[in-house]
């Protein structure tokens, strides 16, 4: 069974052609404050090698979805490049997952294999 006080959240945003640098430019102050949240515990960010304009958040989270929608989501300091990455921004989705399997780090409350 799935621990699903812990999240994995998988976010793919599509960018406006040359707007990687500045989107960017948001992102790491944001994921610098956000790291220091109690219930945070690792995010990854990548480039998509076949849509260059795509950008793919992983993150990690010890708490559920219905927490964090109601206390990380909300937070004050997430507004502002919020805001200023949706004026670059074409798309978003995003996927809530709990993990079932790990292998090679500790990183999910998954089964180690």
């Amino acid at each position: 069974m799935a621990n699903t006080e812990q999240i994995i959240i998988v976010a793919r945003f599509t960018l406006k052609p040359n707007m990687k640098e500045k989107f960017m430019q948001l992102l790491v102050p944001l994921f610098d404050r956000m790291s220091q949240e109690a219930t945070f515990v690792n995010a990854i960010v990548h480039e998509d090698i076949d849509n260059p304009d795509d950008v793919v958040f992983y993150e990690i989270w010890n708490c559920s979805k219905e927490t964090w929608l109601a206390e990380e989501a909300t937070k004050p300091y997430r507004e502002t490049p919020n805001q200023q990455a949706a004026s670059i921004m074409i798309g978003r989705t995003m996927n809530w997952l709990v993990s079932t399997g790990e292998w090679g780090s500790n990183l999910t409350a998954g089964k180690r294999h």
